[in-house]
């Protein structure tokens, strides 16, 4: 492992971010990486989970969508056990344009993304949830990621060739010195001190523009919130897209126990403008509808938002949809020597944004290093079999541990706890639901997140406070879709909470109450 190598700090620990350190530490570079919050808890979170094919863009950007096949099967070969290979499916409603179809399939054949039309009557027999108007339909090779299990494989790997990962630390200025970033200034575990660096990539994505302005630069964003609902159990079996122009309300995701079903568009100015108004789970709802009938008569768990960083170039025509393409910015051209800012994309292309930015980086030092992250692979904690929601439900039938079971719903069993909470040292009850999925199936932590608690306490932590954390999360999603059944079902997890386990959740806590 290289010492000499110049000292790279990256901001912001998404997709992006962590797949940029990754590259410069394979590449020798020593590398600093530095997240607000915990790995992935933004846009890398909030989205509808897809390690997507491209199709999606074969028609308006068939470049880009090559890019997403490529990447796709990268992010599936290094980490299977992230990925689950759902299949994907996009199926022309008789109300979608009848000539999209003949362009879908000609798009997707130009980017090389293999596509294969299927008789509409066996996709509605094998789909019984979606519309019984499917005129035609086509099936390309989507698949789910598992964002937190994959984003970890990867702070893990540049961990382990020499990299530090700086979770809930945050940049609170750069000093610079000859025309050049010198130094940031990080505040996290109660102190806050100086880094000295030799360059700084802000890969903060929504957050990129107020890093670009902490460091005196600016980045030409535009963002976007897109809001998402969340349904009980797995209403499709593969990924399905309406076979139309890329639009709203038009994909549904099977990931885990539930299902995911998006996605809106909205300009926002605040990146973290992640709250969901009543009138855009209506709106979701309308725009399911076509897609899944009685979209209405299944439970809804929640409903959550992302925010995503577009880039808008100047001067860009009124009206036109933004591209997805991604854009590694050097601030040089602004005064600053040794800033660059990456930004768009999306999941799927980060290993792409992560290469692009690296090679910048690396040509500043006069490193002559191609990219290897592409064919080096992740160490593995499991197998390197893909994963599959089944399984964990498969081993504990096979071995009858039916009681060794912390969460029913998502079927994590105690042990795989005790892992992160005596192995890693994590306290945050919220951190371990993104690791575990602990309380993100029917009951979305009612019963599990007591049982979390106590294991944090007994390890020393603050179990009662991280409980009420916990449950201030759950139910700000769930109280969106308190209606029916799911009203009782939110109801009854409050009461226990509250009365049961003694919860109080205070004003800075509890998301019912008006901050202002």
């Amino acid at each position: 492992m290289r010492t000499d190598g110049p000292h790279i700090a990256v901001i912001g620990g998404g997709a992006t971010g962590c797949g940029v350190a990754r590259d410069l530490a394979l590449r020798g570079c020593r590398v600093t990486l530095v997240e607000t919050g915990d790995l992935g808890c933004g846009t890398s979170s909030r989205f509808h989970g897809m390690l997507q094919s491209g199709a999606r863009y074969a028609v308006s950007d068939w470049r880009y969508a090559a890019e997403c096949m490529r990447d796709r099967r990268i992010v599936a070969r290094l980490a299977p056990e992230a990925v689950e290979e759902t299949g994907g499916l996009f199926v022309n409603l008789d109300s979608d344009p009848s000539d999209y179809a003949d362009r879908f399939v000609a798009g997707c054949r130009r980017a090389e993304i293999p596509v294969e039309e299927l008789d509409p009557d066996r996709v509605m027999a094998d789909e019984p949830a979606i519309s019984r108007r499917v005129r035609r339909a086509f099936a390309v090779p989507d698949a789910t990621i598992q964002p937190w299990r994959y984003l970890n494989l990867l702070a893990d790997d540049v961990r382990r060739r020499g990299g530090t990962i700086l979770t809930r630390h945050c940049v609170t200025s750069a000093r610079r010195t000859a025309g050049r970033v010198a130094a940031l200034t990080v505040e996290g575990d109660g102190a806050s001190r100086e880094i000295a660096v030799d360059a700084v990539v802000n890969a903060a994505g929504p957050w990129s523009g107020a890093i670009a302005r902490l460091l005196d630069a600016e980045v030409p964003l535009e963002l976007t919130k897109g809001s998402i609902l969340v349904f009980a159990h797995r209403l499709v079996s593969r990924a399905i897209n309406r076979c139309r122009p890329p639009s709203s309300h038009d994909i549904m995701v099977p990931t885990g126990t539930v299902s995911l079903f998006g996605t809106t568009s909205q300009v926002v100015d605040d990146p973290a403008a992640t709250s969901v108004s009543p009138a855009e789970v209506q709106a979701l709802l309308d725009g399911a509808e076509p897609l899944i009938p009685n979209i209405r008569s299944y439970r809804a768990l929640r409903a959550w938002a992302g925010v995503r960083p577009l880039v808008r170039p100047e001067n860009w025509p009124a009206g036109q949809a933004l591209s997805r393409r991604h854009a590694v910015i050097d601030h040089a051209a602004q005064g600053l020597m040794g800033a660059f800012t990456v930004c768009g994309g999306s999941f799927t292309s980060h290993r792409t944004m992560a290469a692009d930015t690296a090679d910048h980086v690396c040509r500043l030092f006069g490193i002559n290093e191609p990219s290897r992250a592409a064919e080096t692979p992740l160490a593995r904690a499991g197998g390197a079999a893909f994963w599959r929601p089944s399984s964990s439900y498969e081993q504990v039938e096979s071995s009858g541990r039916y009681a060794q079971l912390l969460c029913e719903c998502e079927n994590v069993p105690y042990d795989a706890v005790d892992r992160c909470v005596g192995d890693a040292g994590l306290r945050s009850l919220n951190d371990l639901r993104r690791r575990l999925r602990v309380g993100f199936g029917p009951c979305q932590g009612t019963f599990c997140g007591a049982r979390l608690a106590s294991i944090v306490a007994a390890a020393g932590g603050h179990g009662h406070d991280e409980l009420e954390r916990f449950w201030a999360e759950r139910i700000k999603g769930a109280a969106l879709t308190g209606w029916g059944a799911n009203a009782r079902q939110l109801m009854l997890g409050d009461l226990v909470c509250r009365e049961t386990l003694g919860l109080a959740l205070r004003p800075s806590v509890d998301p019912r109450v008006d901050s202002k």
